[in-house]
């Protein structure tokens, strides 16, 4: 599924499988729980428009895998605690990430560019116990050669127990090197019309917060919803592909664990 608006939107919610009450944590800069189990989970995800003309906003979402200890691995990745453990001040973890691809038929604006292929990252995360607080970082590098460079992100995550209710709010910041930028955002002379004119930019900032939350049904059925809002600095938003300079996206689903 090739719909990186959907997307690139939605890295300000965090994807989480989350758990029992009071058992919501962080690890590797995502917020998981129902630690050493198995789960599946499905719903639906929608947000802003990313491109113009953008065909779709919403989408079913399906997600599975097992969290565990030290690693991790569901659809959206996989990664690897190398250092720390549960009650260390730092932990720090190695993971691959996917970014999905584009059609050019996903939006009125990128009708006749080229495709953009899915590409794997290689990471390094590094997660810092503040208090209740956890301050995680990452880096992660195209290993396929589709856009060919870096992201970076740093992001504060508050676990909150609220009665039955695990509430994660967080906020931060995620860096889109100049490489990535020109790949989702960039239009070649090749490429450029009247109304999508040549755009080459630098490395963009995108600001983001919002939160998880989980309500348990059962000991092993919970019900997660998320929302994020995300703001895109005008390196990235000034693309005459781009919608808008405000990103939002929010989910709501189901997960059973086992």
């Amino acid at each position: 599924m090739k719909k990186i608006g959907l997307a690139i939107s939605a890295i300000v919610l965090s994807h989480a499988a989350l758990a029992d009450t009071g058992n919501a944590y962080i690890r590797n800069g995502n917020v998981y729980s129902h630690e050493g189990q198995g789960f599946i989970g499905a719903g639906l995800v929608t947000g802003g428009k990313y491109y113009k003309g953008q065909k779709h906003q919403t989408a079913l979402y399906i997600n599975g895998g097992y969290h565990g200890e030290d690693f991790n691995a569901d659809l959206s990745g996989i990664n690897y605690r190398f250092y720390g453990n549960n009650s260390d001040l730092l932990n720090m973890g190695v993971f691959i990430a996917i970014n999905p691809g584009r059609d050019s038929d996903n939006a009125k604006i990128l009708k006749g560019m080229k495709d953009r292929d899915p590409s794997a990252d290689l990471g390094l995360s590094a997660d810092i116990h503040i208090g209740q607080g956890t301050l995680a970082g990452k880096f992660q590098q195209d290993v396929t050669g589709a856009y060919k460079s870096f992201q970076t992100d740093l992001t504060y995550f508050h676990p909150m127990h609220l009665g039955t209710v695990d509430f994660v709010p967080y906020a931060g910041v995620h860096y889109y090197s100049q490489d990535f930028v020109n790949y989702y955002t960039g239009v070649s002379s090749s490429e450029a019309t009247i109304g999508r004119p040549a755009y080459k930019a630098d490395g963009a900032f995108a600001y983001k917060l919002g939160y998880t939350m989980l309500i348990p049904i059962t000991e092993h059925l919970d019900i997660t919803q998320a929302t994020g809002y995300s703001y895109l600095d005008s390196n990235m938003s000034d693309s005459p592909l781009i919608d808008s300079q405000n990103q939002w996206a929010t989910t709501i689903g189901v997960n059973y664990a086992f």
